[in-house]
């Protein structure tokens, strides 16, 4: 009787791959994790927990409530509609209203919130492609798009800004500077493309040719600014006074720290980039530290509350 193969002779091809895009899911996310304890280490060697505990006990309420209707009501409709205008070129499809999307928008923040490596994004690809009929690889391709966007938008506000006074204006105006190429190559793309592509590349073709994605980023600068506003009040909140070019060097800080997936709600990741914007900003690290934890609650306490209870309502029939 022969000997029984190796397990790796007797595995498929696919589900080998599948086991090492498992294996190299978790190195990453390992990886990502263990970047994060090392900046909380680094962090909690420098504050004063003291100070840091008193700063959290005197912030105000008015301006972090503020700040939580801010970013529930005019984020919430920014991004809703940036998502829309991506989304409307694609064939094949039942349009989505605006309910839909604004609840499968806070449902995927509330499963990357609780869940790591954005698991959100796969929610909102899978339910609207199950909901309303969409193909999954022009939602994929819209979503590519909209990571584009905000980039695209991120750049332009934090390039204006880089013209005031203020700390970090290098940074800022690199941002907006490779924000306008990036633009600029966009305009200049021919709209008409060839239709052979299909699939992935067809929801491109079609999101460019139709110049849905003009629409989007008007929405997004809408989204960037509330962003801006958010940081505002948040700091006003802590009595943290610096110039508007320090906002969108956090701004910046921020998403540069979270744009790869680590831990759920990129807790610890987007704090660090918080705080390394404001020390640069001349900001002691307790204050600052005090600011990005109040920051993130503005985002990650309503966004994961409304996308649950959005989850709980039953769909609208078509």
């Amino acid at each position: 009787m022969s000997e029984a193969a190796p397990l790796g002779e007797r595995c498929s091809p696919a589900l080998s791959e599948q086991v090492n895009n498992v294996h190299r899911r978790w190195i990453t996310r390992l990886f990502g994790w263990l970047i994060v304890a090392g900046l909380v280490w680094l962090a909690a060697r420098r504050i004063d927990f003291g100070t840091l505990a008193a700063a959290l006990r005197g912030a105000r309420f008015a301006p972090l409530a503020l700040a939580v209707l801010c970013n529930v009501i005019a984020n919430t409709l920014a991004r809703v509609r940036r998502w829309q205008a991506l989304l409307r070129p694609l064939p094949n499809a039942q349009p989505a209203s605006f309910f839909d999307l604004a609840r499968l928008l806070l449902a995927g923040y509330a499963f990357s919130n609780l869940l790591p490596a954005r698991a959100g994004e796969a929610v909102r690809v899978v339910e609207l492609r199950r909901r309303r009929g969409y193909p999954a690889s022009g939602l994929v391709a819209v979503q590519l798009a909209e990571k584009a966007i905000e980039t695209l938008s991120l750049g332009l506000v934090c390039g204006i800004l880089s013209l005031t006074a203020g700390p970090g204006r290098a940074p800022l105006a690199l941002g907006g500077a490779l924000a306008v190429c990036g633009l600029v190559l966009l305009l200049a793309l021919p709209r008409r493309v060839p239709a052979v592509a299909t699939g992935f590349l067809g929801g491109l073709r079609a999101v460019h040719a139709r110049r849905s994605w003009v629409r989007s980023l008007c929405w997004s600068l809408l989204s960037d600014t509330t962003d801006l506003v958010l940081v505002a009040l948040c700091l006003r909140a802590f009595g943290i006074e610096v110039p508007p070019s320090a906002w969108a060097l956090v701004l910046f800080s921020v998403n540069l720290a979270i744009l790869l997936p680590s831990t759920p709600g990129q807790v610890g990741v987007l704090e660090a980039g918080g705080v390394v914007a404001l020390t640069m900003a001349g900001v002691p690290p307790a204050p600052a530290l005090a600011f990005a934890l109040a920051y993130h609650a503005v985002h990650l306490v309503p966004t994961t509350l409304l996308g649950v209870a959005g989850l709980c309502l039953p769909w609208r029939r078509s």
